[in-house]
């Protein structure tokens, strides 16, 4: 599949914030629409790394904020945005301001794994309780099977569901219904302290009831929502179903159900087993069998260790979040019906993410600072409307206007209020926009890429006969070739390098290019 790379603007950096790292955007067309949220985790803790994002539908930013250890970014029908941080998930209105927080209440720990915003204005959370339970009988422990503490403090999950007021109407202790030996005793490891159903995904079902994922089971869970017991249990030790064309999943994430009636999951596979992968499953809920209908892995060998997520969109195809994608990296990638790649999004640090979603709109309108220009003798002044309560541009400066040259390439930041994180412009290339509004484009800056983007090879084109040194560099300044250029064009060969963002640097100024 041949893959156009349309963003890869973060190399730019800012001067007084921290900055998105580079990532690379594939299959995002011109002009394309809708929305990616994600967010970005370095499994390091570097806590300029962990952001909220939204990309538009080229794959360009359109607003980021950055966050300790902020996941599960998304936008609800009701315009309400969320995503959780700091032990609490956290509401945003519109404007990206924090409007509330939403926790776990009755003394239970907030599991900040899933939250749900149900129709009716309630709440569907995960929590935690830690109960202590004499596990000196069960000697699956490692290493060597030890027996487990008598006095061990064991981690059980828990499912409330608050009303708009945040009182709760509904809790469902897993630890009431489940024997301990559910949970895969090869996760076992600190006698004393076990994580031991660690749920991540809860689900509001069609007919009312709720689906829950238990990773440390393997297993999938329908709760009856009136009379609290288990209506079957997909997955695991105690699995109800018969997987007929498949072996099933394991530490599984993001149980769905869809709307064809079939359930999506995030199977993050095993190393040497079998590969992460996305997967739809038909149930038989009558007669107890599942099918899987449709999955994709990323590769035969890649799995995910923690994290990830699978969301169909309203076209059939399918966007699936690779987690900790081990020993491959993306981020998330977009998939036809038949299996076939349509967009990537990946770092080139391996940054992760713990779910991605599109949305092919927002229940608000998303203002975006626009740019206008004026020429000027030998640059152009660019100025972002007004009315912002800050202005970074990518050249560094930190007002309302910044001078550029005609071919850079330019993004301005506005901050819509305190601490509401930096809504991003869209690319903007002055010669592209304005060059009629100054002197001509040409005048201005004479030198061309061609064809950029590029394949094989670039043409560096002067509009002189010169001398003058010129570099290649990567998207991160570092130098991959250089020559003295005598005359008035140069043909560099770039058949070496992989697809991407490169620099040309030449009399004191840097272009872009981009190699597909």
């Amino acid at each position: 599949m041949h893959r156009s790379f349309s963003a890869l603007l973060a190399f730019l950096g800012l001067s007084v914030q921290a900055q998105l790292p580079p990532y690379v955007a594939a299959g995002f067309p011109a002009g394309g629409s809708g929305y990616s949220f994600f967010t970005t985790t370095d499994f390091g803790g570097n806590i300029a790394q962990s952001n909220a994002v939204i990309l538009d539908g080229e794959g360009h930013v359109a607003y980021r904020r950055t966050a300790p250890s902020v996941t599960n970014f998304r936008v609800w029908p009701d315009g309400r945005m969320s995503y959780a941080a700091a032990g609490r998930n956290i509401l945003l209105d519109s404007t990206f301001a924090v409007i509330d927080t939403v926790v776990c209440v009755n003394g239970i720990d907030t599991d900040l794994h899933d939250i749900r915003l149900l129709p009716n204005g309630h709440y569907l959370l995960l929590g935690t309780e830690e109960r202590t339970m004499d596990l000196s009988a069960y000697h699956y422990f490692q290493p060597n099977n030890a027996p487990g503490s008598p006095t061990a403090t064991v981690k059980c999950g828990v499912v409330q569901e608050l009303d708009a007021n945040k009182a709760l109407v509904w809790e469902w202790h897993l630890a009431d219904h489940f024997d301990f030996l559910e949970t895969d005793t090869t996760l076992l490891g600190n006698p004393g302290q076990v994580d031991w159903s660690h749920c991540n995904a809860v689900e509001q079902d069609t007919d009312g009831n709720v689906l829950l994922s238990c990773r440390h089971f393997n297993e999938v869970v329908k709760i009856d929502r009136n009379a609290d017991t288990v209506i079957w249990r997909l997955g695991g030790v105690s699995n109800d179903f018969t997987f007929t064309n498949d072996g099933g999943f394991v530490g599984q994430h993001d149980i769905r159900r869809i709307a064809n009636g079939h359930i999506t999951l995030f199977d993050n596979g095993l190393s040497g087993v079998h590969p992460c992968r996305g997967v739809e499953y038909a149930l038989d809920e009558v007669n107890r069998t599942a099918e899987a209908v449709w999955s994709r892995s990323f590769d035969n060998l890649s799995y995910s260790r923690a994290m990830g997520s699978v969301q169909r969109l309203s076209d059939g195809s399918t966007l699936i979040g690779w987690g900790a994608l081990s020993p491959a990296n993306s981020l998330f990638d977009v998939y036809a019906p038949d299996s076939t790649l349509v967009r990537e999004v990946r770092f080139t640090d391996t940054l992760v993410t713990y779910r991605a979603f599109h949305f092919d709109a927002l229940p608000f309108q998303l203002h975006r600072p626009e740019i206008t220009c004026m020429g000027q003798d030998t640059t152009y002044l660019l100025t972002a409307d007004a009315g912002w309560s800050s202005y970074v541009w990518s050249t560094g400066a930190t007002g309302p206007t910044t001078t550029v040259a005609a071919y850079d390439t330019v993004y301005v930041e506005v901050s819509p209020g305190p601490g509401s994180g930096w809504v991003r412009s869209e690319p903007f290339v002055p010669a592209d926009h304005c060059g009629a509004a100054g002197i001509a484009a040409e005048a201005l800056d004479p030198a061309r890429l061609w064809p950029n983007p590029a394949r094989d090879h670039v043409d560096i084109i002067l509009g002189e006969t010169t001398r003058t040194d010129l570099d290649l560099l990567d998207a991160y300044g570092r130098l991959l070739w250089s020559t003295v250029l005598q005359g008035d064009r140069i043909t560099v060969p770039l058949s070496a390098y992989p697809p991407g963002m490169y620099l040309v640097r030449m009399q004191g100024r840097v272009l872009r290019l981009v190699k597909e």
